[in-house]
């Protein structure tokens, strides 16, 4: 058997080498890592694509623009080289049409070249050619064809797929990179279909509405009420989430058909506690967010010197009521509104729409009919508040006893 002597065998001077060894092995791999990305063409037209990443015609390589700016696609600025990255330097994303009747393919785009401080809007997948600017300093846009060119196109998520060309000895160069939007969009605050927006007032229904709406509004029974003021007065909307709205001879409307030269919205999102609003001016690059809070229910402080007195029977479905000093004759089916003046009577169809949609206001009596309670007659409605988000039945006893000596009056005067 053969003994090696523990002298001849230095282990720890070997672990050191060998991980010295290791460390060096290691750090060339990351090197020439490095220097393959670095160096490596990275083509297009060299990468294998198949299936639905991309497709060959005529030898050129298609790819679908909606897959860049996203995942191992995320392309940026920092990643340009060379003249590419001076040109994604120079442009600028201010903005983009975001309206919801935009069309991608056709959208406009805001764009900004920096030094020469220059704004422009231009459609998407349309070429715009570029020079140096007189003074020296930047570059700015040609009307005429130049050697060099951008090609702005706007993707699905919101970027800007710069596509770049220069023309060189050997034929033409080109690159691509990305720009997203830059910067705070422009105030709109002052305009009146925002300031509309921002002074509204909401409710999460009718109550109304959902009592005596029946057939013919049977759609807005689930529906929140959007409750605009204006110089002439108010109206409302009614709305649920993914409504339409344009914005049309000074005031919002339903919109049945979106039209492009004025200003729309969308109702985002509706909670119990708001209404997310989203709106655009008629170029669609600067979107308004609106939160428009939901009031909490209303309250009726019932006065019984509010309420109708003396009520006499003059027929099975009329009487006839005092309101302070003023009597009335009210029918079943009556709608009596409150107003300054004293309650009044909307028996004309304008009046009871103008009501519906918010444009006159106030507490409502509706005076249902007559009917039988423990051997008396008694008149039966509801009240609603002003925000008619709380209703209040109503019961007021019918005075037959002076209906009846009225009669018997009138009997003993034939008589005689």
């Amino acid at each position: 058997m053969l003994i090696f002597s523990p002298a001849k065998w230095d282990i720890d001077r070997w672990m050191r080498q060998s991980v010295l060894l290791s460390t060096m092995a290691l750090g060339a791999v990351c090197v020439c890592l490095l220097l393959f990305y670095c160096f490596y063409p990275w083509s297009m037209k060299k990468l294998p694509l198949t299936g639905n990443l991309g497709m060959q015609k005529g030898g050129r390589m298609l790819f679908p623009y909606e897959s860049i700016g996203s995942g191992a696609l995320a392309l940026h600025p920092r990643h340009a080289f060379g003249w590419v990255a001076r040109l994604a330097d120079e442009l600028a994303v201010v903005a983009y049409n975001s309206r919801p009747d935009a069309d991608l393919k056709e959208s406009k785009i805001l764009l900004a070249l920096k030094a020469g401080k220059e704004q422009l809007t231009w459609n998407s997948g349309r070429t715009l050619f570029l020079k140096e600017s007189e003074q020296g300093k930047g570059l700015s846009s040609s009307e005429a064809a130049t050697g060099l060119w951008v090609k702005p196109i706007l993707l699905d998520n919101g970027t800007v797929l710069i596509e770049a060309g220069r023309k060189v000895a050997s034929g033409e160069e080109r690159g691509q990179f990305i720009l997203a939007k830059q910067g705070p969009g422009l105030s709109q605050s002052v305009l009146p279909f925002v300031k509309e927006l921002k002074t509204a007032r909401c409710f999460p229904y009718d109550l109304l509405i959902q009592k005596y709406g029946g057939r013919e509004f049977a759609p807005w029974r689930d529906k929140a009420v959007l409750e605009f003021s204006r110089d002439a007065g108010t109206y409302a909307l009614f709305v649920s989430p993914g409504d339409g709205l344009i914005y049309e001879s000074g005031e919002w409307r339903i919109a049945e058909e979106i039209k492009k030269d004025f200003p729309v919205a969308k109702v985002r999102a509706m909670t119990g506690k708001s209404i997310e609003i989203e709106a655009w001016d008629d170029t669609g690059f600067y979107p308004v967010h609106v939160a428009v809070e939901m009031e909490k229910q209303g309250r009726i402080q019932l006065k019984p010197e509010a309420m109708p007195a003396a009520i006499r029977m003059r027929s099975g479905t009329q009487v006839s009521c005092a309101f302070g000093k003023r009597r009335m004759v009210l029918k079943a089916g009556d709608w009596l509104l409150k107003t300054a003046g004293g309650w009044r009577n909307l028996r004309k169809w304008e009046d009871l729409d103008q009501y519906l949609h918010h444009r006159i206001n106030g507490e409502l009596l509706i005076f249902d009919g007559i009917e039988k309670e423990g051997g008396r007659s008694v008149l039966k409605g509801h009240l609603f508040d002003e925000s008619r988000t709380f209703i209040q039945p109503i019961t007021l006893p019918v005075d037959a006893e002076k209906a009846k000596t009225k009669t018997s009056r009138k009997r003993r005067k034939a008589a005689a």
